[in-house]
């Protein structure tokens, strides 16, 4: 095992040891540095700078400091639905911007962040297509929708939206939930995605729609900004929106298997 302090390398030639680690832990917590454990590499870091970049927090029992995210999303499987799609195009902006674009894209995003990160992921829909027979009504469209995220067990559902309203001046988000146990999961996205997009927050709300109401697992539907807005339907469209929106997201969900 090696010990680095302060950058320097102290030792090649100790035995790995947990007590070992334990006693520089409770060392440095008393003298106030900070610690971290690399097994793979056998490493103890120890930093008395509390600037100084030092690998992740490692620990046999548990990851104290920054727990990989993979570690978190490995064995998750995550229905994200992008919301519309095919003939249903969902709301319009002042642009003529399609809310199922918009969705579409921000959705994509998002899957390839879950999976990078060891996350299952189920999508409703991977292009411009209902989910269901174009002829299907709307509710069975938003049922084939509800079963899919049923059928394959999914520890969480997300739906992606873009929020609407006749008075263009109206923005911000706001993420819905319908029961309980989906509450925690809204709270999450909302304060990760007002931290990321910094739009007004609209806050976590209670809403009866079908797709959150009938999924048997932590289910939100997430309005991600208004499409009416001409200012948040820019950003909507834009590359740099839909990256964020989907790493706020992202980082609610990360944060919801924290807790």
């Amino acid at each position: 095992m090696r010990i680095v302090f302060d950058g320097q390398k102290l030792a090649d030639n100790l035995r790995a040891s947990k007590d070992l680690l334990v006693t520089v832990k409770s060392l440095a917590k008393a003298l106030n540095w900070r610690t971290s454990y690399n097994p793979t590499k056998e490493t103890i870091y120890v930093s008395t700078n509390f600037n100084e970049q030092i690998p992740i927090n490692y620990d046999e029992n548990s990851i104290e400091c920054g727990e990989l995210e993979s570690l978190r999303l490995q064995d998750k499987i995550i229905c994200v639905d992008a919301g519309h799609g095919g003939e249903d195009y969902g709301a319009m902006g002042p642009q003529k911007t399609m809310e199922k674009n918009n969705n579409l894209a921000i959705a994509l995003k998002l899957q390839q962040k879950l999976e990078a990160n060891g996350a299952t992921v189920v999508m409703t829909r991977t292009s411009d297509q209902a989910v269901s027979y174009n002829n299907l009504s709307k509710r069975e469209e938003l049922c084939q929708r509800v079963m899919l995220a049923n059928d394959t067990n999914a520890d969480i559902f997300i739906s992606i939206h873009n929020d609407s309203f006749s008075n263009s001046t109206n923005a911000g988000t706001s993420t819905f939930y319908y029961d309980e146990k989906s509450y925690v999961l809204a709270s999450c996205i909302q304060n990760s995605l007002i931290q990321e997009i910094h739009t007004k927050n609209l806050g976590v709300r209670f809403a009866s729609f079908y797709v959150i109401r009938y999924t048997s697992m932590p289910a939100v539907l997430v309005e991600a900004a208004f499409i009416s807005n001409p200012e948040e339907e820019l950003f909507l469209a834009s590359e740099d929106g839909r990256e964020k929106i989907a790493d706020g997201i992202y980082q609610g969900i990360v944060r919801y298997f924290k807790v």
